[in-house]
């Protein structure tokens, strides 16, 4: 195995990939981050940039990932498209910039649950951990093979030293020393897309592939089921953009595909399809998010493109009735929106970022 481990810490070679899905597409607008107080009804942007030169703006960032601290609701993580890593500690109101990750492509970061300043990103061809809040970094793996990228991150909930990584090429790493030392516990032979471990249950781990469907393990990382087998009742649905664990009800998962939104209530053995305002395969749902103290409260996006890839517009959904009605809303910017946070003290309060794939 030609990698080189440091005793230190949503193929990717052609496609830019959006959170956990795959998008293709141009914007024009403002992108950033905009926050909403009342449940997406309106939006106000959340660009504001403190610098010694005085207060920027970070309407230019196009954003890849979003991560809110789980352990502190104030704290949200800008994971962008080659313009390095951002974070917040007052809930969106100022952002700061990591040098250390200046101009970096960001495509993984994970916060440990158990202790908040310990933090793992991946920039694709190395893993870097911060012990002290962003303050220092090392390096804790390299990936040598250069046409290799390490696409995703996660840490269990409840042992923080349980850290896993995708690598787009099918290789699942695992630590179990907190990225002192990692090993492959698995070869896929296709593309791998986002690692997702299970809020309730530790040592279950979810593995989403860009084209080959849903994947669980129930012991680190060691062995794999295949859940695809009920992904293929709903046309182009191996066709991933996200998945999300819903983090206010055991085994219960949201699969968002070019199809539209799935769910499995039984750790993803079976599936029904939402009701939906948008017809199945209509539109590119990439950001998605449910309220953890209401099960019934759902949020997702739908965006239409051009023939060339060019964004048209993208269209704000809600639902109160878990799905039975939805209200619509006009997003802030032209530009395509990419991942919801909810402020998981003020389910009220929500956040979108936004991108584009122009140069």
């Amino acid at each position: 195995m030609r990698r080189t481990i440091y005793f230190l810490v949503f193929s990717l070679v052609a496609l830019v990939l959006v959170g956990a899905g795959c998008i293709s597409g141009t914007a024009a607008g403002p992108m950033g981050v905009y926050a909403s107080l009342d449940k997406g009804d309106s939006w106000q942007p959340a660009f504001a940039y403190p610098t010694a030169k005085g207060v920027e703006s970070i309407a230019d960032l196009k954003v890849y990932r979003m991560h809110i601290d789980p352990s502190d609701p104030n704290t949200i993580y800008l994971a962008t498209r080659g313009q390095g890593l951002f974070y917040t500690y007052n809930k969106g109101e100022t952002w700061q910039s990591v040098p250390e990750m200046d101009k970096k492509f960001i495509y993984g970061l994970a916060v440990n649950p158990v202790d908040k300043c310990a933090i793992y990103v991946s920039d694709g061809q190395h893993i870097y951990k911060t012990e002290d809040c962003s303050r220092t970094w090392n390096i804790v793996f390299t990936e040598e093979i250069p046409t290799q990228r390490l696409v995703a991150l996660t840490i269990d909930y409840s042992n923080g030293n349980l850290v896993y990584g995708a690598l787009l090429g099918g290789d699942v790493l695992v630590s179990r020393d907190a990225g002192k030392s990692w090993q492959v516990t698995k070869r896929f032979k296709f593309e791998l897309q986002s690692i997702e471990v299970d809020p309730f249950v530790s040592g279950r781990v979810y593995l989403a592939s860009q084209k080959n469907g849903l994947y669980r393990s129930d012991d680190a990382g060691v062995t794999w089921t295949d859940l695809s087998v009920g992904l293929n009742n709903y046309t182009d649905s191996l066709s991933f953009y996200r998945l999300t664990l819903n983090p206010g009800q055991r085994d219960s998962l949201f699969w968002i595909s070019k199809y539209g939104i799935l769910r499995s209530n039984d750790a993803g053995e079976t599936w029904s399809d939402m009701k939906l305002l948008t017809p199945p395969g209509s539109v590119n749902i990439y950001a998605f998010a449910i309220n953890p103290k209401n099960q019934k409260e759902i949020y997702y996006t739908g965006t239409i493109l051009g023939p060339k890839n060019e964004h048209l517009r993208s269209t704000f959904y809600r639902t109160v009735d878990g799905g039975e009605n939805w209200v619509t809303k006009k997003l802030p910017t032209n530009s395509i929106p990419i991942q919801f946070v909810m402020n998981t003290e003020n389910s009220s309060q929500l956040f979108l970022g936004f991108t584009s794939l122009s140069k």
